[in-house]
């Protein structure tokens, strides 16, 4: 047998596997859309529904396929696959996991048929313009090995719609489907915000979870220290920070000087460590936490985990990069979002294969396919997509002959008497 025959005949099975994991429990017609799904994305690299029926290679007419496929994304997605599917991906992020939370934008200039289409801000262009889009608010956990971002929670939403009533309670939502996971395995995770995320709202959200975090503190903010009320800014600007550390920042090493305080915030007056880090940026950052901080490592720690909050803008950058989630033609708000938790698995499957990495022989196999010219990098997945990409792309047929469909006896028209 050739070396790519085997090797699409692994991939094939990986994806078979991993689909069946998500479906557990689940009828045969949903299992195989799932399964079709998934296969289709990661061998077409888009989630345009004629790329995916095209890399299904079925013997039915494209046109049919993909009417299969666009009926079934309208469909109500069971909610036990997002629950099997988070808890493949927890089983990568150890005992104590770290969670990134941030907003993202989907714009659709162009758009006039899309449901409930709204304004956002486009984040990615230069002026910062105002476009049609939709919100989006995403969690995503690290991998305990290789800290790659794997999603736990996705949501497509709109201010327009009927029953929005905040970005904060979406957020909200995902806070309390992570936090569900965390409680039923009896562990605590850390969740890292940035500033658009200081509110006392937020905080108070957290004490009440008793949860950790670290979030990013605006300017405008006031702490009690020393038994007086100040501006943030006064404390920040009065100190110079004393323990050296070199962070990773932005695709750069730099030398950076950090202090802990211990301060109280306006959210129930409840005490948190303020930590200072100077020489990432023209001002200092600044970060509150209730984590614990008693020695030089906790305070590393800390500040070291907020550093890979880039983490998280890097996912929703290779999610549109390289499966082109942006140019979706499906149009309720229903289906962009099933399409969009079918794109989670997809990519939640490259996460957990690259933090196995010097694990397992295949891993090393798809990172070859890739022919890439570095050796290592911060963030595998695009030579993980590619590598899968030119592994299937050999694959001379689809994956419908993997799955076991029942076929449907052929009545022949004629009737005997017994």
């Amino acid at each position: 047998m050739n070396n790519f025959t085997m090797n699409t005949y692994e991939m094939k099975r990986e994806i078979i596997n991993f689909s069946k994991k998500i479906c557990n429990n689940s009828d045969k017609p949903t299992e195989k859309f799932v399964v079709d799904m998934v296969y289709g994305i990661l061998k077409s690299k888009d989630i345009l529904l004629s790329n995916i029926a095209e890399a299904l290679q079925e013997e039915t007419k494209k046109a049919n396929t993909i009417d299969r496929l666009s009926d079934n994304l309208a469909l109500d997605l069971p909610e036990n696959f997002d629950n099997n599917y988070r808890n493949l991906a927890m089983d990568t992020l150890g005992n104590n996991p770290v969670f990134l939370i941030d907003d993202s934008d989907v714009i659709k200039p162009l758009g006039k048929k899309f449901e409930d289409l709204g304004i956002v801000r486009d984040g990615s262009s230069l002026n910062k313009s105002y476009e049609k889009g939709y919100h989006v608010t995403e969690i995503v956990g690290l991998t305990q090995n290789k800290r790659q971002p794997i999603s736990m929670f996705s949501k497509i939403h709109s201010s327009t719609s009927k029953d929005y009533v905040s970005a904060n309670r979406i957020t909200f939502e995902a806070i309390d489907s992570v936090c569900d996971l965390l409680e039923q395995r009896g562990i605590k995770g850390t969740f890292v915000n940035d500033r658009g995320y200081d509110s006392n709202e937020m905080f108070n959200y957290y004490f009440k979870k008793e949860q950790n975090f670290i979030i990013r503190l605006k300017e405008n903010r006031k702490i009690y220290f020393k038994h007086k009320w100040y501006p943030i800014t006064t404390i920040r600007d009065s100190r110079k920070g004393k323990v050296k550390i070199k962070l990773m920042f932005q695709g750069e090493e730099k030398e950076c000087l950090i202090s802990v305080l211990r301060v109280q915030i306006t959210a129930k007056k409840k005490w948190i460590n303020l930590v200072l880090v100077y020489g990432l940026g023209e001002t200092p950052m600044m970060l509150a936490t209730n984590l614990d901080i008693k020695s030089k490592e906790d305070l590393i720690k800390v500040s070291r985990c907020y550093i890979d909050r880039w983490r998280i803008e890097e996912y929703f950058k290779f999610k549109k990069q390289e499966y082109n989630f942006e140019n979706f033609r499906v149009r309720s708000l229903k289906s962009i979002n099933n399409l969009n938790r079918l794109l989670t698995y997809a990519i939640g499957m490259i996460g957990i294969l690259s933090d196995k990495i010097g694990k397992r022989k295949f891993v090393q196999v798809i990172i070859n396919e890739a022919n890439q010219l570095k050796d290592t990098v911060y963030l595998w997945f695009y030579r993980f997509s590619r590598g899968i990409f030119n592994i299937l792309k050999k694959a001379r047929t689809g994956i419908k002959e993997w799955q076991n469909i029942r076929k449907a006896k052929i009545f022949d028209g004629q009737l005997s008497l017994l």
